[in-house]
């Protein structure tokens, strides 16, 4: 660790002697300015929009020659050759031509939505602006991506599990910018993180680049926000049902010399009182009713506010991007039951406050051309308090008796908690490319991450398993060569990947409730390939084969002190995975089709899952199992007015392990409880053309989610009438926009769950019902 460190300021301190310079000028129809189209210069991720007024400017160029392209759904595409060898490069003003609308193939220069999803892995990048001026949190853009399926577990900053193409919880990983968000606390999660400032989100499957470092074992999301854009200030405001408040102001303020500063701030609350059913106690016959009473939730509000700040230097000698940063965190949320409605809480709690300080660097030919470095690192504080301390029994209808035997129980816990716990959390990454010609590229990345957990409990019985600290140490190292040959038209890329990792914790006996501290060491290897191929300009195939692993994370093996027991035994996950699928895509004058197929095989071993243990849970290994999964996406667009598209994912998860504890597995070949296999998604989008003095536009959009009946347990135990069933799902979510300005001005109605459904996506924890709510948006852009 010191080493790297040492590693990192001598590069921070290095001047490399590479000139820099920046491109900028204006785009224009016919001498009418065109605001928001991509500009990008060929075979970088430099690039930029532009502003309101036509105006584009791409910083911390290297000197040397580029092709410029310009990127618009509505124009035909535009290239320029450049040579940059001055500070200030300024191309005037560049005349697009209107797409002729005529019956033929019409070739458009690639967004990098569109860049992303051609790289040879089986990944979506999910373009976030057309959803921005809606009331939506990331979680609610994915639930409708395919392969993609989200189970909440209540309103507005529940816990919820994701679900990849096969694969849950932690085997996907979530990072930000890059960055893994897992040692940053519950302020990253994706629902509560808005779509304002967020571009696009990347979803790989199965096999993962080693760009994103980390031990990914199924998938990977890795949320990008807004970096091209020079100068702009984003505030939003919405309410909705529930008193649900949601709020963001993001900005950022470049000056000529180079000094950047981004500032942001984002609040969410909601009561979540939504209604549900429930089997009410009759206290007059003490019997349960049969009938259900719809009752509201009284104990379930979520309140979260966060800020950052990032400030540095840009388009330097020394650096292209040198930023520190200070990220805050404050959420407070209320528990309203265990693992099912059964036990009702009416002042349990928890509450998270967290500081993290942020450290970004990156140099593109660094010491020699086309050689780039990437070097971020973060260090989080994060404070937790659960507090389950009431000697009340509540009842759905928010009345309540006092216990007057066994008062040293809680509400949801075997014994009273006021368990707070420090999480000290350390992640440093760098990254190394070389780009050799046209067709080489070479790739090093190392992840170094810690996490030290220290708990006290004032009031708890017995000893306390975070006493002393719990410590859980990772470092991945991933190696890659990237082949590109015939125009572009064939990509693969292999790989290689180290995975380490050190524990020590305490373990609590079961017998005599005593603790001991026990050490744990793994050192993996992992390798992989992936390639693809253009048959057609318009028709894509794609292969990958991954050998992976993952490691166990701290929230699996320490637990939270309330509902999730620890578990200092897990074991990494192993799993070979196969993904085989192609893209089409094609355009005929004003109609555009797009078709996406995948097929996954994955052969998983020590799956973690997590196992109910009454009103608890627990992660424990599963030993093996098998993966089926497929899934596919058709879409059609009309002259970017309309699109219409439809998807599907049906994954087959079996117990492959013919034994357990040395005795014929008698659950194998089952499928895998507690998990959807399938779902799918349809949805409807209309835009107008821009009209009037102030370019107004009219938006609509429907979408309609279907996920099929699953069981809560395994299905050969029990007889037809003694088996759980989460029941199928049906809902639509509908919402109309309204932009002036060219997206100065923005306000949006939507309405969730239209049809006020029943919705289930966990064993009796209803969803909430219809709900209806309005954002406001104002956005302003000046390069």
């Amino acid at each position: 660790m010191k080493n790297l460190i040492l590693f990192i300021f001598l590069l921070l301190c290095s001047v490399s002697y590479s000139q820099n310079g920046s491109v900028s000028g204006k785009l224009a129809e016919k001498n009418q300015v065109l605001p928001f189209v991509t500009v990008s210069l060929e075979g970088t991720t430099l690039g930029a929009a532009t502003d309101e007024n036509g105006t584009f400017f791409i910083e911390h160029v290297p000197y040397g020659k580029y092709v410029l392209k310009v990127q618009s759904t509505e124009h035909e595409p535009l290239e320029k050759s450049i040579h940059l060898n001055q500070p200030k490069l300024e191309l005037g003003t560049l005349q697009l031509e209107k797409i002729a609308q005529i019956d033929e193939v019409t070739i458009l220069a690639k967004t990098k939505v569109q860049e992303i999803k051609e790289q040879p892995f089986a990944v979506e990048s999910i373009d976030m602006k057309p959803v921005q001026n809606l009331n939506m949190n990331v979680n609610q853009v994915l639930n409708q991506s395919t392969g993609v399926r989200i189970r909440e577990s209540g309103g507005l900053g529940s816990d919820f599990v994701f679900s990849l193409s096969g694969f849950t919880g932690n085997q996907v990983r979530f990072f930000l910018d890059g960055l893994p968000t897992d040692v940053m606390g519950r302020s990253f999660s994706i629902n509560a993180i808005p779509v304002n400032n967020v571009e696009r989100v990347e979803v790989y499957k199965g096999v993962v680049p080693i760009t994103l470092g980390a031990d990914v074992l199924g998938g990977a999301v890795n949320i990008v926000t807004n970096n091209n854009v020079r100068n702009f200030l984003d505030v939003s405001y919405g309410y909705g049902s529930f008193n649900t408040h949601q709020a963001s102001v993001v900005g950022r303020y470049t000056t000529k010399k180079g000094f950047i500063m981004s500032a942001s701030a984002f609040y969410n609350y909601s009561d979540n009182n939504f209604k549900v059913d429930v089997n009410l106690f009759d206290k007059a016959t003490g019997k349960i009713d049969e009938e259900t009473t719809k009752v509201r939730h009284f104990n379930d509000a979520f309140k979260s506010a966060t800020g950052m700040v990032e400030m540095g230097f840009v388009n330097k000698k020394w650096a292209d991007r040198l930023l520190i940063g200070l990220i805050g965190n404050t959420t407070y949320k209320e528990v309203q039951q265990g693992a099912n409605m059964t036990i009702v809480a009416g002042e349990v709690h928890r509450t998270e406050q967290s500081l993290i300080p942020t450290l970004k660097y990156e140099k593109s030919n660094l010491f020699v051309k086309n050689l780039s470095l990437r070097v971020s690192g973060l260090y989080s504080s994060v404070k937790q308090q659960l507090v389950d301390t009431s000697s009340r029994i509540y009842d759905w209808e928010g009345g309540y008796t006092t216990k007057l035997l066994s008062n040293t129980s809680g509400e949801l816990n075997w014994y009273k908690t006021l368990f707070t716990f420090n999480d000290r959390a350390g992640l440093a990454v760098a990254s190394l490319n070389y780009k050799l010609g046209k067709h080489h590229q070479f790739t090093i990345n190392n992840t170094y991450s810690t996490i030290t957990r220290v708990g006290h409990d004032p009031i708890k019985q017995g000893p306390l398993s975070f006493e002393d600290p719990n410590t859980l140490t990772k470092n991945f190292t991933g190696v890659s060569y990237q082949l590109k040959l015939f125009n572009n038209r064939w990509t693969t890329s292999v790989f290689a990947k180290m995975f380490n990792m050190w524990s020590e914790l305490s373990k609590e006996d079961n017998n005599t409730g005593e603790l001991s501290r026990i050490q744990n060491r793994f050192q993996l290897p992992g390798y992989g390939i992936a390639t693809s191929y253009f048959v057609l300009s318009y028709l894509q195939l794609k292969a990958s084969f991954e050998s992976a692993y993952r490691l166990p994370e701290g929230y699996e093996v320490f637990g939270d002190g309330l509902l999730l027991l620890p578990n200092p035994d897990l074991k990494p996950e192993k799993s070979q995975n196969f993904n085989a699928g192609f893209l089409f895509g094609k355009r005929f004058g004003k109609h555009l089709v797009n078709v996406d197929f995948n097929y996954m095989y994955r052969l998983p071993e020590n799956l973690i899952r997590n196992v109910a243990i009454g009103i608890t849970s627990r992660y424990e290994n599963l030993a093996q199992a098998k993966v089926n999964c497929f899934e596919g996406a058709v879409s059609y667009a009309y002259n970017d007015l309309f699109k219409i598209e439809v998807n599907g994912t049906y994954q087959n998860i079996l117990n492959a392990s013919l034994k357990a504890d040395g005795s014929p597995d008698e659950l194998y070949g089952d499928r895998l409880p507690n998990a959807p296999y399938l779902f799918g998604n349809a949805s409807f989008t209309f835009n107008t053309k821009p009209f009037g003095k102030y370019k107004q536009r009219i938006g609509f959009n429907w979408t309609t989610c279907y996920v099929e009946e699953f069981y809560l347990k395994w299905s050969s135990l029990g007889s037809a009438s003694s088996k759980f069933i989460i029941p199928r799902q049906i809902y639509s979510n509908a919402s109309v926009s309204f932009t002036s300005h060219s997206g100065r001005y923005n306000v949006s109605v939507s309405c969730m769950n239209l049809t006020d459904a029943l919705c289930y996506d966990n064993f009796r924890i209803q969803k909430p019902g219809r709900s209806f709510n309005v954002k406001l948006r104002y956005y302003l852009q000046k390069q």
